[in-house]
């Protein structure tokens, strides 16, 4: 049977007052903050962050600030990825206070200890045929997450695919134009004999008549612009002060063209010093922690760009930057779109 909304919420204060109890605190009057359950007391804050998600984790923290919170306790549902939310936890602080991390277990808790920052997905070898026909192509190439992708304003519109033998496959790379997964099936279905590069080039054409700078509003212009953002950096890196850039994955991977998600890049600022550029657009919680957690892969004593358009630097993303232990700065780039 399914809960409603409010069932939801009240199932999650009474859990955090159990929660907080066991641990011998104050659980006052739990609050729903989102999807989440808050409370505090003596200036010590409580949050059940069931999903364990980075903009869960980012709504907890701003709400504790907000409340003058001194100190914070994050519990995570077991099932969740709690080693994950403690590393992502490490990036903030609130001011001298402690922030815990705690995993979930019935009506009690464990201490969580903070998982490694995933080393990035290995890169394929790539049959130079394959990157020819990508570069013929006038796309962007990008290598993300293992898979190297042909990209339009940052809208992939082809990706190298190994055809798996286990269906019936030669264990290749093979490449397949389309705007994403199910495009992509759609046209080896519509056009089997056709050759790739054709394929590529339709892909392209239709793509790009609606996805330019100033274009009229369409549905293929207003999918991942944090990637459109990105591309423009890469482009002209002097829009974030820096001198040359190259796009890079962050340490979690989008699961879909509609899913919101930053993006990456990485290189050298006029001085030759490191940058790492986080794109996003809109206000996206997770977008502080997954940049941290991105520079700490990168490297830590990088300096950290967050480019957003000027509409987007929205009073919740300067707080988290403003509470992150290393140092980050909004920088302002004009989008492409209107």
């Amino acid at each position: 049977m399914t809960l409603a909304p409010e069932q939801l919420a009240r199932l999650r204060r009474a859990k955090l007052a159990a929660l907080v109890r066991d641990l011998g605190g104050d659980p006052g009057g739990p609050v729903d903050v989102g999807t989440s359950a808050a409370s505090i007391s003596d200036g010590r804050a409580w949050v059940l962050v069931p999903s364990g998600s980075a903009g869960a984790l980012a709504g907890a923290l701003l709400w504790c600030e907000r409340a003058g919170a001194h100190s914070l306790t994050v519990f995570v549902d077991a099932d969740a990825d709690v080693p994950t939310v403690a590393r992502w936890t490490g990036y903030f602080g609130l001011g001298a206070g402690a922030i815990s991390v705690r995993s979930v277990d019935g009506a009690t808790s464990n201490e969580a200890m903070a998982s490694p920052v995933p080393e990035p997905v290995a890169v394929p070898d790539i049959p130079d045929e394959l990157l020819d026909q990508l570069r013929d192509a006038d796309v962007e190439i990008v290598v993300e997450h293992g898979y190297v992708r042909g990209e339009v304003l940052g809208l992939e519109v082809a990706r190298l695919v190994r055809w798996p033998t286990e269906v019936g496959g030669d264990g290749e790379l093979h490449l397949e134009a389309g705007v994403g997964r199910f495009d992509r099936d759609a046209v080896a279905a519509a056009r089997p004999d056709e050759a790739p590069a054709e394929s590529l080039a339709r892909t392209v054409a239709q793509v790009r008549a609606h996805r330019y700078p100033g274009a009229p509003v369409h549905a293929v212009q207003l999918l991942v612009r944090e990637r459109w953002l990105r591309s423009m950096v890469v482009e002209d890196p002097q829009l974030v002060g820096a001198s040359q850039l190259g796009a890079t994955e962050m340490t979690t991977e989008a699961t879909g063209l509609r899913d919101v998600h930053p993006a990456a890049a990485v290189g050298t600022d006029p001085d030759g010093g490191p940058v790492v550029v986080v794109c996003s657009t809109g206000v996206d919680l997770s977008l502080v922690p997954l940049a941290a957690d991105t520079r700490r892969r990168l490297d830590p004593d990088a300096r950290l760009v967050l480019a957003l358009p000027a509409r987007d630097h929205h009073g919740a993303t300067r707080t988290l930057v403003e509470l992150l232990r290393g140092s980050a700065e909004l920088v302002d780039v004009a989008p492409g779109w209107g």
